[in-house]
């Protein structure tokens, strides 16, 4: 284990470690700051607004991508052409950043594809085609179409967690619980579900950490500051980057790691009771 925990300690533990020192001093100067730093970070309004928007993210894309995923694993357990199938969702994995903004540009540019087929529709309907020019990145439904591009990158790859531990269930209390006369909904509530509290977790915790994740996506499709739903925390870091505010970054990075994990904790209370 010598050689795994030296590089965790010389590239994670001891750069933390610094972080946290750095969070109680000044940046310029390195006179002690005591807690002036994260102060100035919890009475930011750019800060609010950010966790706003963050949580706002997490709360939608974090459990519509477990029920999703949950549902597709179930949905293509038995089918004799799981395979093809589960190749298709994993397909978004593999397209680079790069692609996956042009897409959306495409699709959601005010001369996109969702404007050109709502055009399409109304003229159907009315006869007169209606351009509605709304460039949906930049509107108030930006933070719908970025949980959207979310929920299309990683379904598959949270579905195959899924059918792995789908897979390492006994058939034996399934079959026991057919022959009781149990039905569909109850052997998923009574039997399979509790089986699968600690697939719940992992997956829960890697959802939550692929929010993090697809900022990349999100700054190279809208900028530094983007349409001001989608103005995340990892947004936050970035300008103060750029703008050499250190100690904020590192008061900031401290109460976002200590945020994270209580929410593991929490998680691992919740859906692994017995731990």
């Amino acid at each position: 284990m010598a050689p795994g925990f030296s590089g965790v300690l010389l590239f994670y533990l001891l750069p933390f470690a610094e972080t946290v020192r750095r969070s109680f001093f000044q940046s310029g100067s390195g006179a002690f700051a005591g807690t002036a730093n994260y102060r100035a970070v919890l009475h930011n309004a750019a800060f609010l607004r950010a966790v706003r928007n963050t949580v706002a993210y997490a709360a939608a894309g974090v459990p519509l991508l477990m029920t999703v995923s949950l549902f597709l694993a179930l949905l293509v357990r038995g089918l004799a052409a799981r395979r093809k199938l589960v190749s298709a969702l994993l397909a978004p994995m593999a397209v680079p950043a790069a692609v996956m903004v042009l897409v959306l540009r495409i699709l959601a540019d005010e001369h996109g594809l969702w404007n050109g087929m709502f055009a399409a529709v109304s003229e159907r309907i009315t006869g007169l085609p209606v351009f509605t020019g709304a460039d949906y990145l930049h509107s108030d439904l930006a933070l719908a179409v970025v949980t959207g591009s979310f929920l299309w990158k990683n379904t598959g790859y949270m579905m195959i967690l899924w059918l792995a531990g789908l897979a390492g269930l006994p058939k034996e209390v399934d079959e026991a619980a057919v022959v009781d006369g149990a039905g569909r909904w109850q052997r998923w509530h009574y039997v399979t579900r509790p089986q699968l509290a600690g697939s719940f977790f992992t997956i829960g915790m890697l959802s939550v950490l692929q929010i993090f994740k697809s900022y990349r996506e999100i700054w190279m499709v809208a900028g530094s500051y983007p349409q001001e739903n989608i103005y995340f925390l990892q947004h936050l870091l970035q300008n103060w980057y750029l703008k050499l505010e250190f100690d904020q970054m590192a008061a900031l990075t401290v109460l976002l790691s200590a945020t994270l994990l209580v929410l593991c904790l929490i998680l691992q209370k919740r859906l692994e009771p017995d731990l």
